[in-house]
């Protein structure tokens, strides 16, 4: 695999680094290129070598933190239990949490895309995890479906307040019932 210059991955996460600042103070519908290359101090043209437009600069966003962040250690397990559900659940507190602070103006904007990411990409991740651990079998998906759900509900919920994960996880546990 070819290494990547450093100069490329500095820029880009200075154009990352500078979305998260202007969505500190505006709306992602108020950001513009013109204000992430101004406040960056690059030309539009170096944006736009590294980004189509400012979805595609959210879409690379959420990618990384979902799956540098999230999920990076998840497919490495060779089981599913207590000790993996916490890890998933504690995964998506701190980048809700992360994301959240990031981009407190735009934030609202991007939690249903977010979300959908989130369950899209957890629910490949066990439906790996339990064809790995079970071998194939077609009721992997709808187990790891309902599962990805449930528990990225339950984390919101813990985010919320209304319940913590010391409390929420046992719950979880009964309601998963992982018999594989």
């Amino acid at each position: 695999m070819k290494k990547q210059d450093p100069r490329i991955k500095r820029t880009r996460k200075l154009i990352i680094n500078t979305f998260y600042e202007l969505a500190k103070r505006k709306s992602f519908e108020e950001v513009s290129i013109a204000d992430i290359t101004k406040e960056a101090e690059i030309n539009r043209s170096t944006f736009y070598y590294h980004f189509v437009d400012k979805y595609d600069l959210i879409d690379a966003i959420q990618n990384e933190v979902i799956t540098n962040e999230i999920f990076k250690d998840l497919e490495s397990e060779d089981k599913i239990n207590e000790r993996t559900i916490n890890y998933i659940m504690k995964a998506i507190i701190d980048s809700q949490t992360g994301l959240s602070l990031h981009c407190q103006k735009a934030y609202d904007t991007l939690k249903p895309k977010i979300e959908e990411d989130i369950k899209k990409h957890l629910t490949t991740s066990l439906y790996r995890l339990l064809n790995k651990i079970d071998g194939e079998n077609s009721n992997h998906l709808i187990k790891a479906t309902f599962w990805s759900w449930g528990i990225y509900g339950v984390t919101m919920t813990c985010i919320k307040g209304d319940e913590t994960i010391d409390s929420a996880l046992p719950k979880v546990m009964k309601i998963v019932n992982l018999k594989i």
